[in-house]
């Protein structure tokens, strides 16, 4: 390959491949493993291997652009031409060459095993799977939650706002921080072309996006026109799309109403007792807001600056708490049946979601979520919270 070309891919003219072999690549499409195989092989120099993948890509794939791109460029550097200057890009060009980068980077960058995300500290049990869209390197990634905790079980390339991420308002062509569910899924022969083989519409803006006055509508993870077998990195007006194949393999993940999905702009990987520690000192926090009900200062966990989901100040909303039904407490908050997450975009803001079952007497079981945000002394106070009956909201397990 041209010498520029890698450059722009962010590899370099010189150096070595992934020491991970193609064939034991766990949870890839097999359309990316094998034009990630075809660069892999391309840094070796082996021409003649390239060029009968990249032809049998294109025959496997014919709607792929990147691997037309890529065997373009084989054939303009085996003229003997490539490394003598470097051509205009286009904009198509270019976001063929970024997203050829960002499936490299991800070969070469995957998470370690054992690994969890940072946004993602606990799930659960009610929870089978949780979706993760690391947006900054265009990545999807799908957990299953069992008893060992989240376990990736696969990954998919996947397009993102025209301009990029942190959504504030309706029409900025961004795609949106923040955890959200899953709502339905919308069939293709009720979509126009443009969303390939459905999609799965998410419940933006939620309770913390109003909070902050952002506006907007229609975020869905979706598929693809059935002419392209993917979209540039940044080409949607907002939502995350994925090829239709992948599409259809989330079908196995997803259970629309329930299913979380979080968009973060980027991606830290914790190690398991990095996370343990972490979800410790948050668990810890609930358990004692849950003490406090029952002491004459069950105002002391929320912020001076609170505001309910109903709009309600301190005072107010702790005046309503204390007046809740007297059969709601003497009941427990159990600390395994917690959902925490790292907010994206959000420092030293955690969600934390749960169903507390109030019995006979009560009425509705209640689904409630708090976003709690560590203070300067480093205590954690509520500065947001919400309560639903659980036949109310699509988010509650």
């Amino acid at each position: 390959m041209a010498a520029w070309l890698w450059l722009a891919l962010g590899i370099g003219a010189t150096g070595t491949v992934a020491a991970q072999a193609p064939s034991t690549l766990p949870h890839h499409a097999e359309t990316e493993k094998r034009v990630v195989d075809v660069l892999a092989e391309w840094r070796r120099g082996d021409y003649g291997q390239v060029e009968n993948m990249l032809a049998r890509l294109k025959t496997d794939r014919p709607d792929f652009r990147l691997a037309h791109f890529l065997h373009a460029e084989l054939l303009r550097a085996r003229s003997g031409r490539a490394d003598a200057w470097a051509p205009p890009v286009s904009d198509r060009q270019h976001a063929l060459i970024e997203e050829a980068r960002l499936r490299w980077q991800h070969r070469r960058f995957s998470p370690p095993p054992e690994a969890v995300p940072d946004a993602v500290l606990q799930l659960a049990p009610a929870f089978r799977h949780v979706l993760v869209a690391d947006l900054a390197r265009n990545r999807l990634y799908v957990f299953r939650n069992d008893e060992a905790g989240l376990d990736l079980v696969a990954d998919f390339y996947a397009s993102i706002g025209t301009a990029g991420f942190g959504k504030q308002f309706e029409g900025d062509l961004r795609t949106p921080l923040g955890v959200y569910h899953v709502t339905e899924f919308k069939p293709d022969d009720e979509l126009p072309e443009l969303y390939g083989d459905g999609a799965f519409p998410v419940d933006y803006p939620n309770s913390w996006d109003r909070y902050y006055g952002r506006t907007g509508y229609g975020i869905w993870v979706h598929g693809v026109p059935r002419d392209t077998y993917n979209r540039a990195p940044r080409a949607s007006e907002g939502c995350v799309v994925v090829a239709n194949s992948d599409l259809n393999a989330l079908h196995e993940f997803i259970r629309p109403g329930i299913t979380p999905i979080v968009f973060a702009e980027q991606l830290d990987w914790l190690s398991l007792d990095e996370a343990a520690q972490a979800r410790r000192e948050v668990r810890d926090a609930v358990i004692a807001w849950r003490e406090d009900r029952d002491t004459p200062d069950p105002a002391r966990r929320y912020a001076a600056n609170f505001l309910s989901a109903d709009g309600l100040g301190r005072q107010q909303f702790v005046n309503l708490i204390r007046d809740e039904a007297p059969a709601m407490a003497d009941l427990p908050v159990e600390s395994d049946q917690l959902s925490i997450y790292r907010y994206p975009g959000e420092p030293d803001l955690v969600l934390v979601s749960f169903t507390r079952d109030t019995g006979p007497a009560a009425g509705s079981p209640v689904y409630r979520q708090q976003y709690w945000r560590r203070q300067p002394d480093g205590g954690w106070q509520i500065v947001h919270e919400t309560i639903r009956e659980k036949d109310q909201t699509a988010m509650a397990p």
